[in-house]
């Protein structure tokens, strides 16, 4: 879609920064139920209502999952 970060942070209302440690794993997603970041992330990157905020939480389960 030729989104980079800072269109991604723009969408979401939240700092560059944010969306790079995301990407790039060294932050763990927020619980979808505790924040509207993905709704606004998923509509930028066109994806079907709700889409992101399943993938986050199946990203979430499994690191917590291994770090048990």
């Amino acid at each position: 879609l030729g989104l980079g970060q800072k269109d991604l942070a723009r969408a979401a209302n939240v700092t560059d920064s944010y969306i790079s440690q995301l990407l790039a794993q060294k932050k763990l997603p927020p619980a979808p139920n505790r924040t509207d970041v993905y709704d606004k992330i998923g509509r930028a990157l066109k994806f079907p209502q709700g889409r992101l905020a399943t993938l986050a939480e199946l990203q979430r389960r499994e690191h917590l999952k291994n770090r048990l």
